[in-house]
């Protein structure tokens, strides 16, 4: 089995619901290394079937689940904190993409509300966390970091997250963590069409695919919603997505097309200053496009593309009306190989990423009026990676890794070169079959974006100045975990440690102006666990807590850190229906960062039922926020309350 097969294997034990594993456990090198065919092949033709099992394998042995989220290189770390979540299977139906991955133990809800919130992990956020979809790295055209609001979460299949430095397995950028989002496969014909009361929200879904295709499209729109006191949230938007996969074999060689088009408009900036300002995105639209060639000897090549264009429309009282837009081609590719030489597995790569037609601009009164600081920038970066797993013994593996990347920015004449090294080391223990410890020790980077450094113009929070001579980012950190999994208990924690020199931070220059500056140090540390238990096959509880500190070398608590927070989610599943309730409790924010506030407790409660007509017609019955709490999105110092109870309903048909 797979390594990717074996992080999946702890799920089946445990029967949770909302996540493929609590916190997914490091990958087992200790059989891993006997199949690199195997490896090469992830997500597409796995020979193994369930139940197969050879000398060396690790005790989590389950079904196998074929999970395709990965990043660059094609190796997974085995010793770093992973998850692996689906939206189909998450408690009360999550509104948006931010709402779902936010559930996972230590990341966090960053920004202000509506579908553009950000979050963070680890307190790493903004630019400093990798996201990349159906392999591609997805490139930040804000302040705030990348967006994911266009991805449709009806169209989304798993989701990776990984927690800590994994800039050698994902790629440049993944400083503080990493997320990888891989489309939904559908095999068969598929609808779906849901309403949410809050906001008169409103989807449709449909795909329909055999195991050599799959096509899907969706709408999904909403209108201004409310606080439970009644205070206006704008937070609507309309958003038409599509999913198009193509897979085929050529000889010995395995080859898949992905496009992924989505353009959302008319999308809403929820915040404390509406309505008396306004704050609207036109329009936000990507196109996404892959094309993959892999063979079962390891080798694999992929070529990929992203247009994307978003526009930014501010009204406030007295001021003339203000506009900017921003929008770039990327376009690059990967080429590596897996081997096996005695007890080491190896993957050996090169990545490329190029930016193109990087144009920003604001103007003032009138959308003609309009002044670029970024016109025609360019992006060229270059990445060697190398990943070798070590069977010691039957208890101990070993995973070592580098990569080195180098990166040429131009803009309007202006051009700036950096290149930097990460490095990555783990161990996994396993001395019973009930226990497992891990350790890694890993450093990262992340360059400065040419946004952050040459774009100078209008944002909704106000004007931003570039800073040209801005650094690059480097962490190191460090990671011990420890999981068990004994009878009908299980549970993981990890602890961890994470150092950064060279942080880039928004600071004031002045009032409604901010700027980029490098600060010297900061500190990040904290722990995350998880216990589950499921008594019976049909009713299964899992919780979680998550603390993250951090602060920069003038103690100034770090913009981005999550509040103590902790949950309990329970699921009853039967022939006919399915019942699942979550509650988090979130700790008072007393210690707030740059442009953050305090924030009080909070505790709020989803819950849903399922009901299965057929097998091939259900219906999800969901309360978002059961208890109509009135509380804070995040602690973003614009950030305004959450919606009030929403209700809502999903209808499903699946032609088996």
């Amino acid at each position: 089995m797979s390594q990717l097969l074996r992080r999946t294997a702890l799920a089946a034990a445990f029967n949770f619901a909302a996540f493929t594993t609590p916190f997914a456990l490091a990958d087992d090198l200790l059989e891993e290394q006997g199949d690199s065919t195997e490896r090469s092949s992830i997500g597409l033709n796995s020979s193994r079937k369930p139940g197969d099992q050879k000398v060396g394998d690790a005790p989590w042995q389950a079904d196998a689940i074929r999970v395709t989220a990965r990043g660059t290189a094609n190796d997974w770390p085995s010793a770093l904190a992973t998850d692996v979540v689906t939206y189909a299977d998450a408690i009360a139906a999550p509104s948006d993409f931010q709402d779902l991955i936010t559930r996972v133990p230590g990341v966090g809800a960053t920004g202000q509300n509506g579908i553009f919130e950000t979050f963070s992990i680890r307190g790493s956020g903004a630019n400093s966390i990798l996201i990349l979809v159906g392999g591609m790295p997805i490139t930040a055209q804000r302040r705030a970091g990348v967006p994911v609001a266009f991805v449709e979460p009806a169209l989304l299949g798993d989701i990776n997250v990984t927690r800590g430095p994994a800039v050698v397995h994902f790629g440049a950028g993944a400083l503080g963590g990493a997320i990888s989002i891989e489309p939904r496969w559908f095999e068969s014909p598929f609808v779906q069409a849901g309403y949410a009361s809050s906001g008169n929200e409103a989807t449709l879904t449909a795909g329909m695919g055999s195991e050599s295709f799959s096509v899907a499209a969706s709408r999904h729109q909403a209108g201004d919603s409310a606080a439970p006191n009644g205070t206006p949230l704008n937070t609507s938007f309309e958003r038409e997505s599509a999913s198009l996969q193509y897979r085929t074999k050529f000889g010995g060689f395995d080859f898949d097309v992905l496009l992924l088009p989505s353009r959302t408009e008319n999308i809403g900036k929820s915040n404390s200053r509406y309505p008396t300002r306004d704050t609207t995105y036109p329009e936000d639209s990507h196109t996404l496009g892959r094309v993959r060639l892999r063979n079962a000897d390891g080798f694999e090549a992929t070529l990929h593309a992203h247009d994307q264009y978003l526009g930014t429309y501010n009204q406030k009282p007295g001021s003339p009306d203000t506009f900017a837009a921003i929008s770039s081609t990327d376009v690059g590719g990967t080429a590596q190989q897996t081997f096996q030489s005695g007890n080491f597995t190896s993957n050996l790569g090169v990545e490329y990423l190029g930016r193109r037609n990087v144009n920003g601009y604001d103007a003032r009164g009138s959308v003609l009026n309009r002044v670029y600081s970024l016109r025609d920038g360019q992006e060229d970066s270059w990445s060697l990676f190398g990943v070798t797993d070590w069977r010691a013994t039957q208890q101990l593996g070993f995973e070592f890794g580098a990569r080195t990347t180098s990166i040429r920015q131009k803009q309007a004449g202006a051009s700036s070169s950096n290149n930097d090294q990460a490095f990555t080391g783990g161990a996994i223990w396993t001395p019973n079959d009930w226990s497992r410890w891990t350790l890694n020790l890993a450093s990262g980077y992340r360059f400065p974006t040419l946004e952050e450094r040459f774009f100078t113009g209008v944002t909704a929070q106000g004007e931003i100045v570039g800073n040209p001579n801005l650094g690059a980012e480097h962490s190191e950190g460090v990671d011990l975990g420890y999981a068990l999994n004994a009878g009908n208990w299980g549970g993981e924690i990890h602890v961890w440690r994470n150092a950064v020199k060279d942080l880039i931070q928004l600071v004031d220059l002045s009032p409604d102006v901010n700027g980029y500056t490098n600060v010297g140090k900061a500190r990040l540390h904290g722990a995350e666990a998880a216990l589950g238990w499921s008594p019976t096959s049909a009713f299964s509880l899992r919780s979680g807590i998550t603390m993250v500190r951090g602060a920069d070398n003038t103690g100034q608590k770090l913009y981005g850190i999550p509040p103590v927070s902790a949950d309990l989610e329970a699921r009853y599943r039967s022939t006919k229906m399915d019942l699942g309730a979550r509650f988090s409790h979130r700790w008072k924010v007393d210690r707030p960062g740059f442009e953050e506030l305090e924030r009080s407790a909070v505790n709020v409660v989803d819950a849903d039922a399922r009901y299965h007509f057929t097998p091939s017609i259900n219906m999800q019955l969901y309360v978002r926020n059961l208890l109509d709490k009135q509380y804070y999105a995040t602690s973003d110092e614009l950030s305004t309350f959450s919606p009030e109870r929403s209700v809502g309903v999903n209808l499903n048909w699946t032609l088996h």
